[in-house]
């Protein structure tokens, strides 16, 4: 079987005329190069969103000296043994306050040694609890600078401000334009390194719609000047995802992170911007550039101590007829295949999720990912329903990337015949020309709720006052075992109104919180929110009454902005937020319904707005986000946006409520 380092091996003709240059190629290139005197002329480390958050023992801390100790351990050993500067392109440190500054600049002396420059700008995390006078005390440079390095020009260019969004730039656009002028004048057979921490959109990953996370503020003044080689961070992406490197007029590229992972949203939210552990990753660059001005970008992945197999090749900046990281290769590069032989095999020993396992597709470029097609056999209709895509990442990112790949996919109908198919993504959206396929058959759930009941009771959560106590008393066993564990002192209080006991909550610093696995999320791809509530006065302050948003998630909200009590339903890759006006002083019903196509908002019993939208409800998968509060949002272990008011109950369901049965359960 060929493996997929054999493949690797495929990824690039001699030329250099491909997204990737081989490890194998490349080292006759160094060999060459170093034979013909076109030696090595400057080395940089590169790197970006190392974010100190203050504490020395801070997992990023050790990372940056290691980063900092193997590039010269990697200098020494070779011909030319400087290392000439350190780049750092925003995000040092989480807010910016100083603290968090001078813990990264005092590490950042001891580690540099003479010989070898510092050239750092500012993140927009630098502003969250900073400002650009503290910082420049700090590093005792300019926020926006040129240097020159053994002949080479370097422009350092800072945000305005701290908002991740166009305009950050636009007061440096004058300053930028100048000192590339200059810069040109004084080299222009030679590369000019700009940096700055938000992408211009749109290059490289992550800074191109519909990712948006990209600023335009730059983009046309880079285009004015081809010699440029652009370096930015924010994104947090992986370093060796071809996408990393983009060429228009101007050459530009990612420097991934040394504190945690992220991944764009994809074309129709295929994927979601987190991966599994992703506080485990640390990547960084190493830059050489030769007599002749060539550059070689060099990945290093710090998790395993070792270099990727792939690096970057510009022969000449400003060679524009020459430029390979184009946007032809969303159309034009190869598409996956899969290997000879490859099988999907599937196991399904529970109702609601099955487990997936193949040998990983091939690619001259990265296979990103897969799409998972899945249709359950419906015996009522006699016919097959389709259910919504579901996606997953190859662990490209990872050093060594898992040869065969695995993942738990979920599954709707329980005890019901299915037919899966797997479609193999490239990094560049090109989607394999065949996929894999195989029937199995999901087992019957036996703690089944009656989706049937006229007045169901929650099988996620039904959470009440019973016995003096706010508890969860969901209907099936798994639900019920989902504790409330409770937050500051929020009060059981008789209310005349009900006739009951219900919980009252002070605003501030008072919830319930219920911690959620993978496998719960997993029965919620539909679902059904509900809860009774009552506002004593009108809120001062936003605030959430029952739910689970933190990037994802479903929720109960209310505006004071707008005055109105909000649905929010992350389904894909964007949140369904719904409204409707609600009376201050009485108790309301709210119930949010999604079915897989539609998301329906009810206030007592009546439905007050929908929207189409066909996809599966996200979650939380931050560490220490993934569960629902009751009396607030959730925030990473603990909560936020605390309601103040009083809650009669609240319910979760693992499916849609029909308009009948969210009527009988607002009544009731």
């Amino acid at each position: 079987m060929t493996t997929r380092r054999d493949f690797l091996k495929l990824g690039a003709a001699a030329s250099f005329s491909t997204a990737f240059l081989p490890r194998e190629i490349y080292a006759k290139y160094e060999s060459d190069a170093e034979s013909s005197g076109n030696d090595v002329v400057l080395r940089c480390c590169i790197m970006s969103d190392v974010h100190f958050n203050g504490s020395p023992t801070a997992k990023e801390v050790p990372r940056f000296r290691r980063a900092l100790e193997f590039s010269y351990q990697y200098s020494s050993a070779q011909p030319y043994k400087n290392l000439d500067a350190l780049l750092v392109v925003g995000d040092m440190t989480n807010n910016g306050v100083e603290k968090q500054i001078g813990l990264f600049k005092k590490e950042m002396d001891a580690a540099l040694k003479p010989g070898t420059d510092a050239l750092v700008c500012m993140g927009n995390h630098e502003f969250y609890g900073g400002n650009r006078e503290l910082w420049e005390s700090v590093f005792g440079v300019k926020a926006n600078a040129r240097y020159e390095r053994n002949g080479y020009q370097f422009i350092a260019v800072s945000p305005e401000h701290g908002k991740s969004e166009d305009g950050a730039y636009l007061y440096a656009v004058e300053f930028l334009e100048k000192e590339l002028e200059a810069a040109y004048k004084a080299t222009p057979d030679k590369p000019i390194f700009v940096f700055q921490h938000i992408p211009p959109e749109p290059t490289v990953y992550g800074s191109r719609q519909p990712d948006d996370w990209g600023s335009k503020d730059l983009f046309e003044t880079l285009q004015k000047c081809p010699t440029v080689v652009d370096f930015s961070g924010h994104t947090h992406t992986p370093i060796n995802d071809p996408r990393d490197a983009w060429q228009g007029n101007f050459t530009a590229f990612g420097t991934g992170t040394l504190s945690y992972m992220c991944h764009g949203v994809e074309g129709d939210g295929r994927f979601w911007v987190s991966v599994p552990e992703d506080q485990n990753y640390a990547q960084f660059l190493i830059m050489e550039v030769r007599r002749d001005n060539s550059i070689i970008i060099k990945l290093y992945d710090l998790t395993t101590d070792s270099f990727f197999d792939q690096v970057y090749y510009v022969g000449k900046a400003g060679a524009i007829d020459s430029y390979v990281y184009t946007d032809d290769r969303f159309a034009n590069s190869e598409k996956p295949i899969w290997r000879e032989g490859t099988e999907l095999k599937i196991t399904c020993e529970e109702p609601y999720f099955a487990n997936v396992e193949f040998v990983q597709a091939a690619c001259k470029d990265v296979v990103l990912g897969y799409r998972v097609d899945l249709e359950h056999f419906d015996a009522a209709s006699n016919q097959w329903v389709e259910e919504p895509p579901q996606h997953f990442w190859s662990q490209y990112f990872l050093r060594n990337m898992p040869e065969v790949a695995r993942r738990t996919i979920d599954l709707q109908e329980p005890g019901a015949k299915y037919r899966a198919k797997v479609t193999a993504i490239s990094a560049f959206l090109r989607e394999s020309e065949t996929s894999l396929a195989c029937e199995f058959s999901s087992p019957a759930d036996q703690d089944a709720e009656d989706k049937n009941a006229p007045c169901p009771k929650g099988n996620f959560y039904d959470a009440k006052v019973v016995d003096g106590e706010f508890v969860n008393v969901a209907a099936c066993a798994w639900g019920a075992k989902k504790t409330l564990v409770k937050n500051g002192a929020p009060k059981v209080v008789a209310d005349s109104e009900l006739g009951s006991d219900v919980v009252e909550f002070n605003g501030v610093d008072q919830f319930y919180r219920s911690e959620c696995a993978d496998s719960d999320y997993r029965r919620l791809r539909r679902a059904t929110i509900f809860a009774k509530f009552k506002y004593d006065e009108a809120p001062v302050s936003s605030n959430a009454v029952f739910g689970n948003t933190q990037g994802s998630g479903i929720e109960l909200y209310y505006d004071v902005d707008k005055k109105v009590l909000q649905l929010w339903a992350k389904v894909g890759s964007e949140y369904v937020v719904l409204d409707a006006p609600i009376k201050i002083g009485q108790y309301v019903s709210a119930c949010g319904t999604f079915d897989g196509k539609t998301v329906v908002f009810y206030i007592d019993g009546k439905e007050v707005a929908r929207e189409e939208r066909k996809g599966a409800l996200v979650h939380p998968d931050q560490n220490g986000a993934r569960a629902f509060c009751f009396g607030s949002d959730v925030a990473v272990d603990g909560g936020e946006l605390f309601f103040k008011g009083k809650l009669a109950s609240a319910k979760l369901y693992t499916w849609a409520l029909t308009p009948e049965q969210a009527a009988n359960v607002s009544s009731n």
